[in-house]
């Protein structure tokens, strides 16, 4: 019996696939069996960038900054001139006997109360040629003349309501550019202060006792009258 089994044909040979890397020549990558994969010496050379020269530097360094800031040369004249002015206190010609801190006070005889006139520097002024004596008080910063008046021989001083600080008196005061009757509470910051300002008026009314023969303005009635204020307001009123 004929063998019908066919007989199988020699496979023909295959031809070995194409070598994808044969185009990178001997030198291109190889595979191993180690770690991972390498490259030739020759596939792939890495360039350094050329390094930059002083004056590359310099030239981007000038563009990069900021340009210097020009230094303004304008000149502005003021479009009035003022000049420079003296001014006179009227107490260039006077001498200071006593010059103390205070608080001033002025009676309103309309209200029946104390009014507050200002804090500053009280001062006692001899003039240099006729020797009279006057009282005078400057509001501090403004500077506004809160009592001025000659120490006529006739006030007194009493104290206030017995604090030891205060003085009262009335005199003819012109401070308001007018001859005016007021009667004033002075308060001063210690007992001591008080004193001294005591002493100096007492000395200021000796003084002009012997200068002044003639005082119209502060006539015997009138000195009565204010002292007659003054008694009862110290005994009511208190500061």
């Amino acid at each position: 019996m004929a063998d019908t089994t066919a007989t199988a044909k020699p496979e023909e040979a295959k031809a070995p696939a194409a070598n994808p890397f044969a185009a990178l020549g001997s030198t291109g990558a190889t595979f191993g069996t180690g770690a991972g994969f390498g490259f030739g010496v020759g596939a792939f050379t890495a360039t350094a960038p050329a390094a930059k020269t002083g004056d590359e530097d310099g030239a981007e360094g000038e563009d990069d900054g900021a340009a210097p800031e020009e230094e303004c040369q304008a000149e502005f004249k003021p479009v009035v001139q003022l000049e420079e002015v003296e001014t006179s206190t009227g107490e260039e010609d006077e001498d200071a006997l006593v010059d103390l801190k205070a608080k001033l006070y002025r009676f309103d005889q309309g209200n029946n109360e104390w009014k507050e006139r200002g804090v500053g520097q009280v001062k006692l002024l001899q003039h240099k040629e006729n020797k009279k004596v006057r009282l005078l008080m400057r509001q501090d910063k403004t500077l506004k003349i809160r009592a001025n008046h000659l120490v006529m021989p006739t006030y007194k001083l009493q104290e206030h309501a017995g604090n030891d600080k205060a003085w009262v008196w009335s005199a003819v005061d012109f401070a308001d550019g007018e001859q005016k009757l007021e009667l004033f509470c002075i308060r001063f910051g210690s007992p001591e202060k008080a004193q001294e300002f005591k002493g100096k008026f007492e000395e200021a009314k000796d003084i002009n006792a012997k200068l002044i023969t003639d005082a119209p303005a502060h006539s015997d009635e009138t000195a009565k009258e204010a002292d007659k204020v003054a008694d009862e307001v110290a005994e009511k009123a208190a500061v």
